[in-house]
């Protein structure tokens, strides 16, 4: 199982990190109408979720990140610096590195308590596939919508 945990990892992170490179920096924090967040937050939340699910209580991130981009968050409370998409772009590629790092039969382990549904850590991670697949098409619908206004206004 773990090893098929790490190649759909290996398929969505290569596809997000070929789209992150197309936004640019002035881009990720519109907030495009009909949307609940920007481009940076979800980047952020995929990173943050994702490092919860797979290393949890490790201080891989900074805990600026868990006021940023946690559940129930939003970029309209946002107060001080936040992280340049490059910054993190490098913590994504970090993650992605211990993550294949993770010995296989780790995946089997049983949770402590179930969490989201999930009963093993392979389980969660499978979820954590999905949630970062779902967040990148919201990116991606962003990066369209956001487009589509700018070419308007031209």
């Amino acid at each position: 199982m773990g090893q098929v945990i790490k190649k759909e990892f290996e398929i969505i992170r290569t596809r997000l990190h070929a789209r992150l490179a197309e936004i640019p920096e002035n881009m990720a924090d519109i907030q495009p109408e009909g949307f609940n967040n920007n481009i940076r937050w979800n980047i952020g939340h995929l990173l943050l979720v994702t490092e919860n699910f797979l290393f949890p209580g490790e201080g891989n991130l900074p805990a600026l990140y868990t006021e940023l981009f946690a559940p129930r968050t939003k970029p309209a409370d946002w107060s001080g610096e936040v992280p340049t998409i490059a910054a993190l772009v490098q913590n994504l590629e970090a993650q992605y590195n211990r993550m294949l790092k993770i010995p296989n039969e780790k995946f089997d382990e049983k949770l402590a308590e179930p969490i989201l549904g999930n009963a093993t850590v392979g389980e969660l991670a499978v979820f954590g596939c999905f949630h970062e697949s779902y967040h990148l098409g919201q990116i991606m619908a962003m990066k369209r919508t956001i487009e589509a206004a700018l070419a308007k206004t031209e």
